[in-house]
């Protein structure tokens, strides 16, 4: 993988940005994009399917959001609290709202009037796999295709580090006695040469 100084990446991201492949939202590494661009993304993720099929893979997509709970139960937190985006809203009555309004006109923090709920954003495609499909494993293990938007708090020019992205995977689970150099073999087909 090539990485690109600083300045290539402003640079790279600013032509990305003039050629209407990325919108800029005023927050580093969160860009819409165009119907260019999506339609790249859409002619590879159907690539993705088509092997997904013939690999018979279980396809499984998941909201951007899952339980805190499984978050705690993987220890996420524990290996990278710094990228974790957490949901929360507002819980209070009229008095409380409008102090969170008073906050937001003077420009104050008015995070501090809000709550976390029982959702995190994802920061990887494959996490609501886990409690999916907890139990025991059919012989051979699971093949799983899971794609979702994803986020990772980790502002950046590079333009292929994205807060905000979508993620593709397939998920093998087995005993490692049963994989073999030949588990994956239908995923050599869109691995670039």
């Amino acid at each position: 993988m090539t990485h690109l100084s600083p300045e290539h990446e402003e640079t790279f991201l600013g032509q990305l940005i003039e050629r209407g492949l990325l919108i800029p939202s005023g927050v580093e590494g969160l860009y819409g994009k165009s119907g260019v661009f999506e339609d790249v993304i859409s002619r590879i993720e159907d690539l993705l399917m088509s092997t997904s099929r013939a690999m018979k893979a279980e396809v499984m997509r998941f909201p951007p959001v899952m339980s805190r709970a499984t978050t705690e139960q993987t220890g996420y937190m524990r290996s990278f609290p710094q990228l974790l985006g957490s949901v929360h809203s507002f819980t209070g009555k009229h008095r409380e709202h409008q102090q969170l309004l008073e906050a937001m006109d003077s420009h104050q923090d008015w995070s501090q009037r809000l709550s976390s709920t029982e959702a995190v954003l994802i920061p990887a495609a494959c996490y609501p796999i886990y409690p999916a499909i907890a139990g025991t494993l059919p012989e051979g293990g699971r093949l799983v295709d899971v794609c979702s938007y994803c986020f990772r708090h980790e502002p950046s020019s590079d333009p292929a580090r994205m807060q905000s992205f979508r993620q593709y995977e397939f998920v093998r689970i087995a005993p490692p006695r049963s994989l073999s150099s030949g588990a994956m073999s239908g995923l050599r087909e869109v691995q670039p040469s």
